[in-house]
């Protein structure tokens, strides 16, 4: 995990905006970074009495080449700061630092960081800089799909600690790894015209009526994912790892992210299929084929019809962008692997309980409405059950067995 990839290239102009580029663009930020890990309790679980995680904003710079501007750094993360000593980051730039910088037009920007040196945490996280090109595809397939995305980019950066080297952690380490680079819900919202919603807005949301189709829609890319740490509802309340954009004229859009624990990312499925559902089945296929059938059961055949129109159109195009994407060869045949029995878990559905489709994917079998609301374990609880899965475990699904 620690040595380089052999495909990087720079960004090609030092003021171009730092997500004018799809290419790895190499980055350096510096920084006392390891005295705010401490202040976090990086790497620390929670157990019995959970510490106290300090994650305030602290000074330091960012560099793309020749140009060096000064930043307010902060430690981020939830359940992460449990298993990752080397956390999530954040860095905002003011106004001033940032003009005829490639910072011009993203005055605040996320790091998803490598979390450590190898290995899983107890949580399910992949551990390593492998994990961070990886959910960087997955935010490219959420786009590709048509859905509201911040901007990303994937980085090669040098982290140069500047804390003390007397401290009980010491200091002054430097360490480069492969990183992933995310817009803020904010400079996404201001890109668009409207206005990301804070912590506190999202906790009283009750009425963003997302509609039933977007979030079956949703539901869906959840699920091609494996993703279950979420929570979604039509109405907004509580929302998790789901940031909500508020516009001018009170419409709400929400924008999932995090994606860190999906086994897009992980290659660990978490199970939540009966014993005896298809036992038959490899784990990721009977997963699929669960939570897909829980979505038609759930959901008016038409709007299940109609997510099911919207990812048939865009599966060559998956295919073909996870082919050619920046990524380790293990994590591009598990993304492939996942797209695979996605779509054949949707040609199961097809066929179970009477659901038949027509030319235009337009359902002629009706079912009842159900009250819609999907909700994730919840951030540090230890899922019940993982299951890794290989390349040879799930071989030919692509002939139509299942998801």
């Amino acid at each position: 995990p620690g040595a380089p990839l052999g495909f990087f290239r720079s960004v090609t102009s030092e003021n171009a905006g730092v997500f004018s580029s799809g290419s790895v663009v190499d980055f350096r930020v510096t920084g006392a970074l390891q005295a705010h890990f401490d202040l976090a309790f990086a790497g620390s679980p929670d157990g019995i009495f959970p510490p106290r995680r300090l994650k305030p904003y602290f000074a330091g710079s960012v560099s793309i080449g020749s140009t060096t501007v000064n930043v307010d750094l902060r430690v981020r993360g939830n359940s992460s700061l449990q298993e990752c000593p080397f956390p999530k980051l954040k860095f905002k730039v003011s106004r001033a630092n940032r003009e005829g910088t490639p910072f011009a037009e993203a005055r605040e920007i996320k790091i998803a960081t490598h979390c450590a040196e190898g290995g899983r945490g107890n949580i399910g996280r992949l551990r390593d800089e492998r994990a961070t090109y990886r959910e960087a595809l997955a935010y490219e397939a959420m786009e590709l799909l048509g859905f509201l995305t911040p901007r990303v980019r994937r980085a090669r950066i040098a982290f140069h600690d500047t804390s003390p080297v007397d401290a009980p952690n010491p200091g002054g380490w430097m360490v480069t790894r492969n990183a992933l680079l995310l817009e803020d819900p904010e400079v996404v919202a201001e890109r668009l015209g409207g206005h990301a919603l804070d912590d506190e807005e999202l906790t009283a949301l009750t009425d963003a009526r997302f509609g039933a189709q977007l979030i079956t829609d949703l539901r869906f890319l959840h699920v091609l994912l494996g993703n279950w740490d979420f929570t979604l509802s039509e109405d907004g309340r509580g929302l998790w790892n789901t940031d909500v954009i508020r516009f001018a004229d009170g419409t709400y859009l929400p924008m999932p992210g995090d994606f860190d624990l999906c086994s897009f990312v992980t290659e660990l499925v978490r199970s939540t299929t009966p014993r005896d559902y298809h036992p038959e089945l490899p784990e990721r296929v009977r997963q699929v084929r669960y939570e897909l059938g829980e979505i038609r059961r759930q959901v008016a055949s038409p709007v299940f019809a109609a997510a099911r129109g919207r990812y048939l159109a865009k599966r060559e195009a998956l295919t073909q962008w996870i082919a050619a994407a920046v990524v380790d060869e293990e994590g591009r045949a598990n993304a492939l692997m996942h797209v695979a029995s996605f779509y054949d878990g949707l040609a199961a559905t097809e066929l179970a309980e009477g659901w038949v489709f027509d030319s235009g994917g337009h359902a002629r079998t009706d079912v009842g409405r159900r009250r819609l609301r999907l909700t994730g374990t919840g951030c540090g609880v230890v899922p019940q059950e993982f299951t890794h899965f290989s390349r040879g475990g799930e071989a030919g699904l692509g002939s139509g067995t299942g998801h």
